[in-house]
């Protein structure tokens, strides 16, 4: 795998893995780790029985773990990186402050995730300064607090008699063509939805037709918007640092993988490169592109409908870059704050930054995150590493009136290149229905198509639910 940390001074080093960039002080290949002392820390002959494995520590495995060694069962985690949390990765070795290579919001201020940041008194940051522009040239910026984020620039439409449906097939960018809206007179509000999940030209217009029902009932109001209920916020100091109470009286295998899965009633055998495991009931957690790849067998196979939903899940592609600046990047329009959350200038690609580094303490620079989904993410996954973080930097330049501005570390990850995840997240077409029902009583299911830490996690404590109900019944 191509290294994905770039900094400008540094000489290329040749090929640098993951698992390597993270190997110091990481477990050795079948080191058992175990929080808080389990009484269970200790893994016996082959023959040993767990009342459950979860395979996966992730947010989703650690969430399943957690509720079944709180009923006082014997819980195993099986984990096929050196590391916990999945996609929850906080890097503290590429620049110069932790930063999130995966998850990095608590979308929500009462999701499942803040009881884990109380429990530790972590500090977070919200997002409050957002700024947008369609087109970098644009003599205005919009304030996602005011009402003009759902205007349209050029008018907008009427529909005496309904908005007109879509056809059979046809795209968003088509079908708001047909109906009278061009890209030309898109709100700032569609640009986001684009750079939220895909673009237009892709997305079929049956799932954009709610969206311009709500943005057409917008337009009664202007100036500035009541204050958001709902917020964004940044742990401060790493992501990671909510799975610690997770982690609480459950034994962790790392480095190990799961090939194949033996299911009968009320016995579970899961052969790994590290040996086989026994349990009577398992929570797989494990992303849908892992599972739908075919990297690990079950035995029986799984159902055939349980098997085509699997097939069916897709993941949207996703560029997130990281940019390091040796001091804050103020902005050339006066009007923006010195220091701000989001901005994004639509006319680019990548087109949203938002500030990774605002609120750590003791820290005199920035990390600026560059984002992208959808297509043109993957025209900047297409690019080498250098040209990927060289596209961002000219977005950041723009925002702040600099053409030499130069940036002093850069990271970036292709989520879809790790063997254990396949994708970053599940997109707009990803099919969910029938993926979570048990299987012969014994298999569990979590985390396979959920976008965000707190999905993950609830979708854990809901198949421990499920599994914890089963050992009862056995």
């Amino acid at each position: 795998m191509q290294s994905e940390n770039l900094r400008p001074q540094d000489k290329p080093t040749g090929n640098v893995s993951r698992r390597a960039i993270l190997g110091a002080g990481a477990a050795a290949a079948g080191l058992l780790l175990t929080a808080g002392a389990s009484p269970w820390s200790a893994v016996a002959a082959p023959t040993y029985t767990w009342d459950a494995i979860v395979v996966g520590a992730g947010a989703a495995g650690l969430g399943a773990a957690r509720k079944i060694a709180a009923a006082g069962k014997r819980v195993l985690v099986l984990e096929a990186r050196d590391r916990i949390g999945g996609r929850l990765w906080t890097d503290r070795t590429s620049l110069s402050i932790p930063h999130e290579r995966g998850g990095e919001m608590v979308h929500g201020h009462d999701v499942s995730t803040w009881d884990l940041i109380r429990q530790q008194n972590l500090t977070t940051h919200r997002w409050e300064d957002k700024f947008a522009k369609i087109n970098a040239g644009d003599s205005v910026w919009n304030s996602a607090k005011n009402y003009d984020t759902f205007h349209f620039p050029q008018g907008a439409p009427s529909f005496p008699a309904g908005v007109p449906q879509p056809l059979a097939g046809e795209t968003a960018e088509v079908w708001l063509a047909r109906i009278g809206i061009p890209r030309s007179n898109y709100p700032i509000y569609f640009w986001v939805l684009e750079g939220d999940y895909e673009q237009f030209d892709v997305m079929p217009a049956d799932m954009v037709v709610e969206e311009l029902g709500f943005v057409l009932d917008m337009q009664q109001y202007a100036g500035t918007m009541p204050p958001e209920e709902y917020g964004d916020y940044r742990v401060i100091g790493g992501y990671d640092q909510i799975l610690k109470p997770l982690m609480r009286d459950v034994t962790i295998r790392k480095s190990t993988v799961v090939n194949t899965v033996e299911y009968s009633a009320n016995c579970v055998n899961i052969h790994t490169n590290n040996g086989s495991f026994r349990s009577r009931v398992v929570v797989m957690a494990v992303p849908g592109g892992v599972l739908k790849s075919g990297a690990i067998t079950f035995n029986p196979p799984l159902p055939s409908a349980r098997r085509t939903a699997i097939d069916e899940i897709s993941y949207l592609s996703v560029f997130k870059g990281i940019l390091e600046f040796p001091e804050p990047v103020v902005p050339a329009d006066a009007a923006l704050p010195r220091r701000w959350d989001v901005t994004a200038l639509f006319s680019e690609n990548p087109p949203t930054l938002w500030d990774a580094s605002r609120g750590t303490p003791g820290f005199g620079g920035q990390l600026i995150v560059t984002w992208m989904t959808g297509g043109k993410a993957q025209e900047l996954l297409d690019l080498p590493v250098a040209e990927r973080h060289q596209a961002g930097l000219e977005t950041v330049r723009k925002l702040a009136g600099d053409p030499g501005l130069q940036h002093v570390g850069a990271t970036t990850y292709d989520w879809s290149k790790d063997r254990f995840a396949l994708g970053a997240y599940p997109g707009p077409f990803s099919r969910r229905e029938g993926l979570s029902d048990p299987v012969g009583g014994v298999l569990f299911w979590a985390g396979m198509t959920t976008s965000t830490i707190h999905e993950s996690r609830d979708s854990g404590t809901v198949a421990a639910g499920l599994a914890l109900a089963a050992l009862r019944r056995a």
